[in-house]
């Protein structure tokens, strides 16, 4: 599929925030982004002056222009483009005045991660090509309508009908002398309806003040009772005595352009997938919802939805497969709430609902356990039945924010929160996910300079034979030496790296330090041993994957026949069409790979045939209670057997007993790793553990 292009113009002054929104845009898959930077709004304004770029992403805060000054300037030079604010934590009060000046949405550093910079410039483009649509339409119609003919009917201050023209004859089927007389709220104004309401107001007011002048939109009825939208210019008529005597009325079609009208604002307003509202709606409704909850004293909550398998089942079954998905949970959605309630789809797998006019927060909950009772079966669509679960995070109103982002923002915590503790489960907001989340943004942002600053260290762990306890290969490890946090295991710090694209960097780091190390203990007498190293998903994705590996054997000098990758059960199944040329262009290269944690992903056995591996690593669940459980006896037993059918050497990790050391060697497993021979050791101890053993 060929890629979108969008072209950009960052006017940031920062190098090193450029470079990260560079990088992020690089990753980007679906689109492609050409990225022009200035450091000045000044070079900035030259190059928009030359070059048609579809967005710009914007800094408040630059060397010659400073605040909000700097998106006027822009805009005031170029108000056809689309801007995105780029602003710190400090000035997100600016950032959002910069909103209602007409920039089409603002980031706050720190917070950015690669989808949502992409989904806020795709959003920014496509929200100011709507609003151009709609302002374009409008005037559009507005042309028509002057020089269009026009309705002309006057009435007395009783409401009868006094003239009526040829055109509003033709316009609404009856005849002059079936309209004459008649009253105009009932004949041609709904006499029900707020539209008649409204005509009735508006006139009554022209005649207590004559000199007034109105205009008024409303809904009117043909003789044959069609429905049209006529627009009206009303002002009070006086006889030649001065005296008042009723109203003339100029109307004009807009039943076209209030059904244009209606399609754009739905284009704009609501999901082209499933005809949910979209953010931009939600937010809205929400923020009005929220005004009226404080005048009567009412609650409100906002649940926000996840999908816990969409993205397997979108890869897996293909786009069209998850389209339809989607559209069947809007429908199940759309099922469990009241008519006053709105669901909304804010992107991707994300749904949100407004919950008004609640009694207390017992009701949300009671929403929420019925939406995970219904996804509790399959989902039958398109002929399959698909089994799909939510996580809901929910935040409250008006204990957990006073303003619609606040309230957002503080349910998408509670749902991270529910999937770091297991998915398919919701949970209110509570203050303590505040100061979680906080410490998660301190800790990548410490990150990011943690390979500059060395506070990564790579430590190895042995796998030995298990017939001769032989070390025949170190795995190498990456542990976070933070200064005020101490040592942090992999699991504190590599899940948000894979988020934001960090672990690629960090990837990198390691397996050229882990290349250099194990060249440097081969000089200093050791005795070879293979080197193993992780390669994350984004890694292994990299289109210079094999150019970048290469590149590092060069450089330290290691001979490739010592390097061994460990990629995961899912990432050598997820697209086995990518991977192979990857993995045959490594393994001609004399690189080995191996599958990592076999058993926990989903695993064809007719695409690992085909994959160029010499090695499968049993995962640790499954060794924990073999020497205890019987089933896991049997699928380890099993795992062993496929993996020596298809020629292939078995290592189980995480072994430590002696009982289970004795199972897997009466089973025939080939190596083991863990505890039980030895615990990740920093380099130097490593090393010393190598030389004892002999």
């Amino acid at each position: 599929m060929e890629k979108r292009e969008i072209r950009v113009l960052l006017i940031e002054d920062n190098p090193g925030d450029a470079r990260l929104i560079r990088e992020m845009l690089a990753e980007a898959r679906r689109v492609l982004f050409f990225l022009d930077h200035s450091d000045r709004l000044a070079s900035g304004l030259s190059r928009l002056a030359l070059t048609p770029y579809d967005v710009v992403l914007l800094d408040l805060g630059l060397p010659d222009s400073q605040g909000l000054d700097t998106f006027l300037a822009l805009r005031e030079r170029e108000p056809r483009v689309p801007v995105v604010v780029l602003t710190g934590l400090e000035d997100e009060e600016l950032a959002f005045i910069a909103v209602q000046q007409g920039a089409q949405d603002y980031l706050p550093k720190g917070q950015i991660n690669s989808n949502l910079l992409v989904r806020s410039l795709r959003y920014a483009i496509e929200r100011k090509r709507t609003i151009d649509a709609l302002e374009e339409s409008e005037e559009r119609y507005r042309e028509l309508v002057e020089n269009a003919g026009s309705i002309i009917l006057r009435w007395d201050k009783r409401g009868r009908i006094t003239f009526f023209n040829e055109f509003a004859q033709r316009f609404y089927g009856y005849t002059a002398e079936e309209a004459i007389g008649s009253s105009v709220v009932g004949t041609l104004f709904p006499e029900r309806d707020s539209s008649g309401n409204d005509m009735t107001e508006t006139a009554g007011e022209m005649l207590r003040d004559p000199g007034k002048y109105a205009r008024y939109e409303g809904e009117n009825m043909r003789k044959n009772g069609e429905r049209v939208w006529v627009s009206w210019s009303i002002r009070a008529i006086r006889n030649k005595e001065g005296r008042v005597e009723g109203i003339l009325a100029v109307g004009q079609d807009s039943t076209e352009r209030r059904r244009m009208i209606e399609t754009i604002w739905m284009q704009a307003y609501h999901d082209a997938l499933t005809g949910l509202p979209n953010r931009m709606h939600f937010m809205e409704h929400l923020s009005l919802s929220l005004h009226h909850a404080q005048r009567v004293g009412e609650e409100v909550a906002v649940l926000f939805l996840d999908l816990d398998q969409f993205k397997f089942i979108n890869t897996t079954m293909g786009h069209t497969m998850g389209d339809a998905l989607l559209r069947k949970v809007a429908d199940v959605l759309r099922s469990c709430v009241r008519e006053t309630d709105t669901v909304a789809r804010i992107g991707g797998d994300e749904f949100t609902i407004l919950l008004t006019q609640i009694a207390r927060s017992e009701d949300a909950a009671k929403v929420a356990e019925k939406l995970l009772l219904l996804f509790r079966e399959p989902l039958a669509f398109e002929g399959y039945e698909i089994p799909v679960s939510v996580s809901i995070g929910i935040s409250l109103f008006p204990e957990d924010g006073q303003d619609a982002e606040t309230l957002l923002k503080r349910a998408d915590t509670a749902l991270n929160h529910v999937k770091e503790h297991g998915r398919n489960n919701y949970q209110f907001y509570n203050t303590d996910m505040n100061v979680r989340t906080l410490e998660r943004i301190t800790l990548e942002r410490n990150l990011r300079g943690a390979i500059e600053r060395g506070e990564l260290e790579v430590y190895y762990q042995p796998l030995v034979d298990i017939k001769s306890r032989r070390i025949i290969c170190a795995e190498a490890l990456v542990r976070w030496n933070h200064p005020d946090l101490g040592m942090l295991p992999p699991m504190q710090f590599l899940p948000f790296a894979e988020e934001t694209g960090l672990v690629v960097p960090l990837d990198e780091w390691v397996l050229r330090t882990a290349c250099a190390q194990s060249r440097e203990w081969q000089e200093a007498g050791l005795s070879p041993l293979s080197i193993t190293v992780n390669l994350s998903t984004r890694l292994f994705q990299q289109q210079n994957l094999v150019h970048s590996v290469a590149r590092t054997l060069w450089e330290t000098g290691l001979d490739s026949r010592f390097l061994d990758f460990e990629i995961s059960e899912t990432t050598a199944m997820k697209d086995v069409e990518h991977t192979l040329p990857h993995l045959d262009k490594l393994t001609g290269m004399g690189v080995r790979f191996s599958i990592d944690d076999f058993g926990t992903g989903y695993s064809s056995l007719s695409h690992l045939k085909r994959l160029p591996i010499w090695k499968l690593k049993i995962d640790r669940s499954f060794i924990k209670d073999i020497a205890l459980d019987a089933d896991y006896q049997t699928i380890v037993k099993t795992v062993i057997d496929m993996g020596h059918n298809l020629k292939l050497v078995v290592t189980a990790e995480g072994v430590e007993t002696e009982e289970q050391l004795a199972f897997l060697h009466a089973s025939g497993c080939d190596e083991v790793q863990g505890f039980l021979i030895s615990p990740p050791l920093p380099a130097k101890e490593f090393a010393e553990f190598v030389a004892a053993q002999g």
